[in-house]
């Protein structure tokens, strides 16, 4: 790849079969371009194929790159691994298990370019599972944190500004669960 992608998307994944297939292609599918994008996905020890699948992936995509560790016990050493290797301007954090409409990452990062955004909050729908909805009644240039709503979504699936990233050193807590909920709290107030 020549030149800083614009994003890097950044996938943890743990034993994650089957739903590690439909993640990537949902990646590497996305309007955006596979030159404008960075894939590093971080196998945490995996035992169920997830490595392979993977390995399968990245064969075929130069965008892509996989790293092997044993496991950390949790989604935050895999996330912290993607943040130290990240070459992108923005990153965005995929679970193995969820995974992006084909517009999505073009429409966050013109959102951010166009508004000077550190973070930027996708439209989210849970499937098999609910996901607060309110601030997705209408797109918002700039959402104020005390009206917006956006306190209900700490989850790290985001877009972030890797500046920002790198200026404060924020870092995922290895914590057993919660470890979104920092991160993001202190992104969002610094951004």
């Amino acid at each position: 790849m020549v030149g800083q992608p614009d994003v890097t998307v950044v996938v943890g994944a743990y034993n994650a079969m089957p739903y590690l297939t439909k993640c990537l292609t949902s990646v590497l599918e996305q309007s955006i371009g596979l030159d404008r994008l960075e894939v590093i996905a971080v196998d945490d020890g995996s035992t169920d194929g997830t490595g392979a699948e993977l390995d399968r992936f990245a064969e075929s995509c130069p965008a892509m790159r996989v790293i092997h560790q044993e496991n950390s016990g949790g989604p935050a050493g895999p996330r912290n691994v993607g943040i130290d290797l990240a070459r992108g301007r923005y990153l965005f954090f995929l679970d193995a298990d969820d995974y992006l409409g084909v517009e999505a990452l073009e429409r966050m990062v013109a959102m951010a370019d166009r508004n000077g955004s550190d973070v930027v909050l996708g439209r989210r729908v849970g499937v098999n599972r609910g996901t607060p909805q309110a601030m997705f009644k209408q797109n918002q240039d700039r959402a104020d944190l005390f009206t917006s709503g956006v306190w209900d979504i700490l989850s790290a699936q985001k877009l972030f500004r890797k500046s920002l990233i790198d200026r404060l050193g924020l870092r995922f807590p290895n914590l057993p669960i919660g470890q979104d909920q920092p991160f993001t709290a202190k992104a969002y107030l610094h951004a």
